[in-house]
């Protein structure tokens, strides 16, 4: 399917860089962001939809005020945080937006760069465990790491990737600089 089994296959997929893609992205610059037009989308992988959801985060206010806390909100499972605060306390995509700018988990909105760490999954392959790193700062090691926990229902064709929980790895649990 999506999965190849080795780098030289991806290589092979997709071939080499051109002349006129490094022209392209020479020109061009970074990529404008664009919504995700659905959501949840059965077509992402759990990765893809982890970077998804941080992109949506970044670009939080386009098209409209709180639209990337409001994909959070659509791919987040019944059973997570996020969504029992919105089941059981009412909480709006602005009020959510508003717990995250004022906690550590403002990093979402403020970062520069996604990298995925390392990403698992389990025997059955119904949850996935993912570290990405948001660079947040000029230095190398300006990163904080977001472990998220995704889980699935199956493997039909309508069957979704979905964020159970979304943690801040804790400072004293980020890797320490070396002097």
């Amino acid at each position: 399917d999506r999965v190849l089994d080795t780098a030289g296959g991806f290589v092979e997929l997709v071939g080499g860089p051109r002349d006129e893609d490094e022209e392209l992205l020479l020109t061009n610059g970074p990529k404008p962001y664009k919504p995700p037009t659905r959501v949840p989308d059965p077509e992402l992988t759990a990765g893809e939809v982890v970077t998804t959801v941080l992109d949506a985060l970044l670009h939080n206010d386009e098209p409209s005020p709180d639209a990337g806390v409001g994909i959070l909100f659509g791919y987040s499972s019944p059973g997570s945080a996020v969504m029992s605060s919105v089941r059981d306390e009412g909480m709006t995509a602005a009020e959510y937006s508003e717990f995250l700018a004022e906690t550590e988990y403002k990093v979402v909105f403020e970062h520069s760069e996604v990298t995925i760490d390392k990403g698992d999954y389990s025997f059955d392959r119904k949850k996935a465990f993912y570290t990405a790193r948001l660079k947040v700062g000029p230095e190398p090691l300006d990163v904080v790491s977001v472990n998220f926990i995704l889980s699935t229902q199956g493997n039909e064709e309508d069957d979704c990737w979905l964020i159970d929980s979304m943690l801040i790895r804790p400072e004293k649990m980020r890797r320490r600089r070396r002097r």
